[in-house]
């Protein structure tokens, strides 16, 4: 209900009309409707929601291997890739899907820092194959040093640092995290294929396997002075399994 005010002034609702008085004017607004979400909608919306906390959750158990050299976006990139890829099972229902009952190949290829590309720093394909023992084999292919992988200028060492990284998205379970290195320098004898293993993985956990390279001159106080930063950190997943992917797929 509209009231008339003082100085002639109308305050209330007339009908879908809202009347105020702002500074000594009279303001006039149409009410806003009231849309009704849908069951789909809502499950959409959950859905979102539950790809933000699973992606801060997975940002969370990488800080160690990403150590906040990551463009600023990064976080929002990855709640949106990993939304995608759950988006893209649509066998199963809205609301239902989780990385854990997902196939969630999409999250593969993403980049950590979009300043500098893992693909363009390191060509070779590395592979990994989740096995019957519920192990991830990592394979590096043998690497010409030279033409396969981009070293800064008057930069010739670097390390090949490869994470597997598996969660419940429970946090009173205890996660998988393993990791190893593979040291690279430029011109020197092409490394023989390199194949690591991790840790079994228990069922029903989502895991990635991530990969950077870490650049360093050699110093002789410090041992290595690393020159990674926010612009040069080539970083990015290899590898993604959820539930929905097959043992030795």
């Amino acid at each position: 209900m509209g009231q008339i005010l003082k100085k002639n002034f109308i305050s209330g609702m007339i009908g879908n009309l809202v009347f105020r008085n702002l500074n000594g004017k009279q303001i006039v607004q149409s009410h806003p409707r009231k849309f009704k979400q849908t069951k789909a909608t809502k499950a959409s919306g959950s859905e979102f929601r539950q790809c933000s906390s699973w992606a801060r959750q997975l940002r969370e158990g990488l800080f160690p291997f990403l150590i906040d050299q990551t463009d600023s976006y990064m976080y929002r990139r990855l709640t949106g890739q990993l939304y995608k890829a759950l988006l893209s099972n649509t066998n199963l229902p809205k609301g239902g899907r989780t990385p854990l009952n997902a196939d969630m190949k999409d999250l593969e290829g993403f980049e950590f820092n979009s300043h500098s590309p893992f693909k363009d720093y390191f060509i070779p394909k590395i592979t990994t194959v989740l096995d019957t023992h519920r192990q991830l084999q990592v394979t590096i292919p043998e690497l010409d040093l030279n033409t396969q992988v981009l070293f800064p200028s008057n930069v010739y060492h670097a390390e090949l640092v490869v994470v597997a990284y598996a969660t419940s998205f429970d946090h009173t379970a205890t996660p998988v995290d393993a990791s190893f290195i593979l040291p690279l320098e430029k011109n020197a004898v092409i490394p023989q294929e390199t194949v690591w293993t991790s840790p079994p993985i228990p069922e029903h956990y989502f895991m990635v396997v991530a990969a950077k390279l870490l650049f360093y001159t050699p110093n002789k106080f410090t041992g290595k002075n690393y020159l990674n930063s926010k612009t040069l950190n080539p970083a990015s997943i290899m590898f993604c399994e959820g539930g929905g992917n097959k043992i030795g797929s």
